[in-house]
């Protein structure tokens, strides 16, 4: 009795071992995989925040500021505008300088502007440039500026991380292959002389395989469950925390990487585990005592 129960324990701490290490192994894949299925979406959220300041003249009437705000609306480039009056644009330099600017000068000096957020597609280089010497030949507006290395930044840095994560993806996925690999042979180890034994008293090899890879079935679907769990948990965190990010989870692409997690999960373990036995199966007896 004392030493089924030990085997219990051991078989239940093996089986425990090996779910927890396919859990962080597909919950670290399907972080990696979620930035990176949303690497371009991430490029357009920081490209569609690209801010262009348009200056308008001071002695603009209302009703022409509210004409070319339309005008400007209306242009393929705009993804969105916001008015800022003189007063306005005064009360907030005050706030970011901490002192009242307007009681040194007795007037304020400050232009009424138009805060322009860009369309994606428009939030390169030579678009930004096109899009702010056209603007310059309005006759409402003063002066155009903007930061054109926020834009070659967000170029040439995208671009590289979403090759930085293809390549540490890859590397992870053949780590996480290795890992897992090893913690299921590990398991199967300690029965290395009851494969032995069954296969010598005329088992096939099928019928030695079926019941453990019911077992890797079974573990694949626990550890792809926490998994999932994980990572919607991690996503969740990371939206209430920076609620802009809820922009980049999209309810297709996520349900596409959390089957990716199932299915890879499954798979691993499986071809894990059938190599596993099939490499005792292949050993003679010396050789097994030896192992």
């Amino acid at each position: 009795m004392a030493k089924a129960r030990k085997i219990r324990r051991y078989t239940r701490s093996s089986n425990l071992g090996t779910i927890v290490g396919i859990t962080l192994v597909l919950f670290m894949l399907g972080l990696l995989g979620f930035m990176l299925l949303n690497a371009r979406e991430l490029e357009r959220h920081f490209k569609e925040n690209v801010k262009v300041d348009i200056y308008l003249k001071r002695d603009l009437k209302e009703v022409d500021v509210m004409k070319f705000r339309k005008q400007l609306e209306a242009e393929p480039f705009t993804r969105e505008t916001r008015y800022v009056t003189a007063d306005e644009a005064a009360e907030q330099l005050k706030e970011d300088m901490g002192e009242d600017f307007l009681g040194v000068l007795g007037e304020n000096p400050l232009l009424p502007s138009i805060e322009l957020r860009m369309n994606g597609a428009y939030a390169l280089p030579d678009s930004l440039k096109w899009v702010a010497d056209h603007l310059r030949q309005d006759p409402s507006v003063h002066e155009v500026k903007y930061n054109p290395v926020v834009v070659e930044n967000i170029d040439a840095n995208m671009g590289k991380l979403r090759w930085i994560m293809l390549g540490f993806s890859a590397l992870l996925l053949v780590i996480a292959v290795a890992l897992i690999n090893n913690t299921i042979r590990l398991a199967i180890y300690s029965k290395r002389f009851l494969i032995r034994t069954m296969h010598l008293v005329g088992a096939t090899g099928w019928f030695i395989k079926k019941p453990f890879l019911g077992t890797s079935l079974w573990q694949g679907v626990v550890a792809s469950i926490l998994a999932m769990g994980l990572l919607v948990g991690t996503i969740r965190m990371l939206v209430h925390w920076q609620p802009d990010l809820a922009a980049l989870v999209h309810p297709r692409s996520l349900a596409v990487l959390l089957g990716g997690i199932v299915v890879l999960g499954l798979l691993i373990s499986l071809v894990s585990t059938a190599f596993a036995v099939g490499r005792y199966l292949r050993m003679n007896t010396d050789d097994i005592n030896w192992t």
